[in-house]
């Protein structure tokens, strides 16, 4: 499953958008003095590249920006800042697609927890879990239907997390891509509808069975689209999608330890998906 992951995906120019890569040591961004976490200056953030975030570590994790290859997006209205442990009901930034031939895809801010357009009721009155939905069912389920006929987008991420061992000893694993680029891109469903009075664009992930290199944290992976299928994804439904349906390639798929912080939805920054232990 998903239930926890890293977003770094900020604004960038007009016409553009920055995935943040993690670096040890590196300098901040000029952004990161007025930088928020995604769930507001309660959290514990801390961006500064001159601290020690990880006890032991002896250096700082930093982070660097760079243009976002492949996606092709523009930013659209106010969208989250960037999180590293973003939880349901948080606000996440998707890719769509593009509103008309000849545009950019854009990239919108969304509720993690897909919405139904047809949903009429109050929020509070949803009680289904709806931040993942199963690759192998979510055509047929009427909580997803219409979004896998007409809401495919992309999710981007760093990483997410998985957790295993004994309630009140569960021990958190980031589990990333190994690519050249600084992230990658889940694939997710999204609708808009309107709630309490207001317009409202939600999200959800696709999950599929895992493979070896995750199957031991979880049965349960997200679904990561490599690059090449972007645009077969966000224009289906189309007979390529069961093809589609895959987590990260085994000989791709990296996996370590870290601080037992990212437990607690307040505690946010790039420390932590630093390595805290043992890698897989």
């Amino acid at each position: 499953m998903c239930g926890r992951f890293a977003s770094a995906l900020i604004a960038g120019h007009a016409d553009s958008v920055e995935w943040l890569r993690i670096e040890r040591d590196a300098p901040p961004p000029d952004w990161v003095d007025s930088w928020q976490p995604a769930g507001g200056p309660g959290r514990d953030a801390k961006l500064d590249a001159g601290s020690d975030h990880r006890p032991g570590s002896g250096r700082s994790p930093g982070i660097a920006s760079g243009v976002i290859s492949g996606l092709d997006a523009a930013p659209v209205g106010d969208w989250p800042p960037p999180s590293w442990n973003v939880a349901p009901t948080q606000r996440i930034a998707i890719v769509v697609a593009a509103g008309a031939s000849g545009e950019a895809r854009r990239v919108l801010s969304a509720r993690w927890g897909l919405v139904p357009r047809w949903w009429r009721k109050p929020l509070a009155d949803l009680k289904a879990s709806t931040f993942n939905a199963r690759a192998e069912e979510a055509a047929a389920k009427p909580m997803f239907r219409d979004a896998w006929k007409f809401g495919r987008c992309l999710v981007p991420a760093a990483g997410y997390y998985e957790w295993t061992g004994k309630a009140g000893a569960k021990t958190p694993w980031f589990i990333a891509k190994r690519t050249n680029r600084p992230g990658f891109c889940f694939a997710g469903l999204w609708a808009e509808a309107v709630v309490d009075g207001e317009r409202l664009v939600s999200a959800t992930i696709l999950t599929t069975a895992a493979g070896p290199a995750t199957r031991q944290l979880h049965p349960r992976s997200p679904v990561v689209l490599d690059e090449a299928a972007f645009e077969t994804w966000l224009t289906g439904p189309s007979p390529a999608d069961a093809a589609l349906m895959l987590p990260i390639p085994d000989a791709l798929t990296a996996v370590h330890e870290v601080d037992r912080a990212v437990g607690q939805v307040r505690n946010d920054g790039p420390h932590l998906v630093m390595p805290a232990g043992l890698g897989l």
